[in-house]
């Protein structure tokens, strides 16, 4: 929509002014290497759909998941730590925002029987591909992030069902997270959803109906969550149909 360069000009221009480190990119489709290349940064492209880049040296990739669905990387830090760090993408199993926009109606049960069938179960597959990876992080910390086209359990609450069309819903993707003993790095830092939305859907389509759909996600005793936040303006016009996320972690 911003124009195959100028919107990809104006990605650089918010990677920069974040001061962001490290970057999980979803839905990349060859636009990588330019602005991996316009930072100066190490650039794994792991698919069509997803790439990371690093400030940082990546020293080798995992056995991962399929590639357009997951990627991860060992990213060797200033302080001679490591990290393995995942980009993830997870497609949605029907579009509950569309419906709610309209004011319909949803079945909770197939709303979570959709989302448990297809998208969660995606998730679970990818996390169990990575299960040995996962039981490192007391010696190299995990970051998990991308785009998960769902909800999360800890917004859908009942403080903030008058945003949410009257619905609570305990989200399959965001449990299983939990379980895998994940914790979401905006909701950590922002711990009630009335006050800090965090809305990444959508920043360009004004009338969507709002949802927090990407996320931060960590695992290990090392990292802790300092700051976090989202990014959806560009002083002239930003560049994308997802907000940003960024936190910020201390290493210790």
């Amino acid at each position: 929509e911003t124009g195959k360069e100028t919107g990809v000009s104006r990605i650089v221009d918010i990677i920069k002014n974040s001061g962001a480190d490290i970057i999980s990119m979803q839905e990349t489709y060859g636009s990588g290497p330019f602005i991996a290349d316009a930072l100066g940064y190490y650039f794994y492209l792991r698919s069509s759909n997803l790439s990371i880049m690093s400030r940082y040296p990546i020293e080798e990739t995992t056995d991962s998941y399929e590639p357009f669905y997951n990627g991860g990387a060992f990213v060797r830090l200033p302080n001679n730590k490591k990290l393995l760090y995942f980009t993830n993408w997870l497609n949605y199993p029907f579009d509950y925002w569309d419906l709610l926009e309209k004011g319909k109606s949803i079945d909770r049960e197939y709303w979570l029987q959709q989302q448990i069938s297809v998208n969660a179960k995606r998730l679970k597959d990818i996390l169990e591909k990575i299960g040995p990876y996962l039981q490192m992080t007391d010696s190299i910390p995990v970051i998990f992030c991308g785009d998960f086209n769902a909800g999360s359990h800890l917004d859908w609450v009942e403080a903030t069902k008058h945003l949410n069309n009257g619905y609570v819903i305990r989200f399959p993707n965001s449990i299983l997270m939990e379980k895998n003993g994940f914790k979401d790095s905006f909701r950590d830092i922002h711990p009630d959803p009335l006050t800090e939305r965090g809305i990444t859907w959508s920043p360009t389509f004004t009338n969507a109906f709002k949802d927090r759909i990407d996320y931060i996600y960590y695992k290990g005793n090392q990292l802790k969550p300092v700051r976090s936040f989202t990014i959806s303006k560009h002083p002239i016009k930003y560049p994308s149909d997802h907000a940003a996320v960024v936190t910020v972690f201390t290493f210790n």
